[in-house]
Parts: C-alpha cells; structure tokens; sequence
C-alpha cells in the first residue's frame, strides 16, 4: 500500500483514492502522523513544501521550494530517522541543485546554501543509523505536460509583455529534465539495492540551457521578439521570476547515471517548448493565474 500526505484542503484525494493509493491528510506540523505513517512504511519519500501555490497536476514543477524549507524540515526528517533506525529501510529526501551555490555541480558537491544544506547534511549523517538515506537534487526546473510552475510564469508574463525577455547575455545556464525521467530517479532509487545510503543524485538530464535559448524558443512560439534586459526592467515583466531567471548553474549527474543506470529518454526543454500544446494552450493559463492569485492573497 502507498500512503500519500496531502493538505486538508486539497481537492486530489479522490483522484490518488481512485489510482489504489492510501490518502492521508495531514500538513507538515502533524508529524507525529508523519512519524507513525513513515513506521509502517517500506520506504519513505519526503517532497513536502510550504509554498504559496495550491496542489498543481505537475506538483514537482514546483519542488524547487524544497531548496527553502519549512523550518520544521529538521524536526520531520529527524522524526523519520527515529523511526526507520537499523531497519536498512529507504529514506529519500527532495533537495534542489540550487543547494551547492556554485556555477558547476556534481554529486559530490556539498551543500553549502541554507537552510536546505542543513537538512542535506542531516540526512547523510542518518545513513549511519542503519538508514539507506538518499538526497535526490532536482533542477530548478522539471517540465512537462501539467507544470504551472516557473515556465508557465514566465510565458504568461512575455505573453502580456509583448516579449520574452533574458537578463543581461542570456548566458545563465538551467540544468533541467523532464517530469516523467525525474520519477525514474526516485523508483530506481527505492530498487537499487547495492546503494548502501548517504549518497545524493541529481536528476538533471540536461546539465545547462542557456536562458537566451528558452527565451528564443518561447518568443517564437508567441511570435515576440526576444530581448536582453537588465535585472530591474526584469522585476517589472516578471515579478518573482526573475529571482530564477537569474540563476546560473550547470549541473552533472554523470554518477548518478552510473549509480542507478539511469538514462533520460524524455524530451529536452527546449524540443519540449517547440512542440509543447501544453505550455501554450488555455489550461496552464487558467491554472497559472489561478495560481499566482493565490500566492497573491497569502503575501
């Protein structure tokens, strides 16, 4: 049996009910619910976040908020260290290469960008407990059919704008992958057996777009032009965005493909972004302003 935590006021309940999985309601304040669910388990996987966006049909595209957790993140993983203690069970934990703070990351790079680093190190140190902990670092951005996360954003603002814009060169690299590669990670991280626990995976199968591509790409297909803009004249177009549109950081996951046999056979991002009646039809609208006028009512 699959247990899944969602929020009480989430609306997917009966649609994981329908798919045979056990949903239990809960927020990350209940952890001794947490704790108890997680004793029962075979394997636990935390990807819970605070963020100011309801559930979404593509929840991963937003797991980039793992990289700024709750500060309750420590007190849920110990609660899971507790309880898993010398069972040699999995305990797989969601951070974000944004973590490193470095322009070029591998999986030995260590965390360094609180407060996810002190979760990440906290983690590791369990696998000594008789744990089989494992860290999977996602790119900033995981896409695909259903993401109303960043990408999304991003085109409904040049959509608006009337371009689509890159911050000085446009050279800031994005390590990204598609949603459906990125849950081969997790499942091949649960069935390897021969990873003992304390390693970290990055599930990044691209290891950096240049941002001056994805812009070309989405200028194209709202027939824009694409223009370089300062960090300011950017704030205006695309408010939160740009804290990610200046991102830059290439990313390996050469051992991680090594370690689990991995290989991303999805599309890249901007392959994704030429064909995509996703990220440009009416439904990622609607949800996308659905979503940012509720981050708007909570700030």
């Amino acid at each position: 049996m699959v247990h899944v935590f969602i929020p009480r006021a989430s609306g997917f309940a009966k649609t994981l009910e329908d798919r045979g999985l056990n949903v239990i309601r809960a927020t990350l304040e209940d952890i001794d619910v947490l704790a108890k669910t997680a004793s029962d388990a075979d394997a636990v996987i935390h990807l819970g976040c605070k963020r100011t966006s309801p559930p979404t049909l593509h929840p991963i595209s937003h797991l980039h908020h793992r990289a700024y957790p709750d500060p309750a993140d420590l007190d849920i993983i110990t609660a899971f260290g507790t309880v898993l203690s010398r069972t040699n069970k999995p305990l797989i934990i969601t951070s974000c290469t944004l973590v490193t703070g470095i322009p070029n990351s591998h999986e030995y790079s260590p965390g360094k960008v609180p407060p996810m680093a002190a979760s990440e190190r906290l983690t590791l140190r369990l696998s000594s407990a008789g744990i089989r902990t494992h860290i999977i670092r996602l790119p900033p951005v995981v896409h695909g059919d259903g993401d109303t996360g960043f990408l999304a954003h991003y085109i409904e603002c040049s959509r608006k704008a009337g371009f689509a814009g890159y911050v000085g060169d446009g050279e800031h690299r994005w390590p990204t992958a598609h949603v459906e590669d990125v849950v081969q990670v997790y499942k091949l991280a649960l069935e390897t057996i021969h990873l003992k626990g304390g390693n970290i995976l990055h599930a990044s199968h691209e290891s950096g777009v240049f941002f001056s591509d994805i812009a070309s790409t989405v200028a194209k297909r709202l027939n824009i032009k694409a223009k370089s803009m300062t960090k300011q004249e950017a704030e205006e177009a695309y408010t939160w965005g740009v804290q990610m549109m200046v991102q830059d950081g290439r990313t390996s996951s050469e051992w991680t493909r090594a370690w689990l046999g991995w290989k991303p056979e999805g599309v890249g991002l901007v392959e994704d972004l030429e064909g995509s009646g996703w990220y440009f039809g009416d439904d990622c609208v609607y949800r996308g302003r659905r979503n940012e006028k509720i981050r708007h009512s909570v700030q």
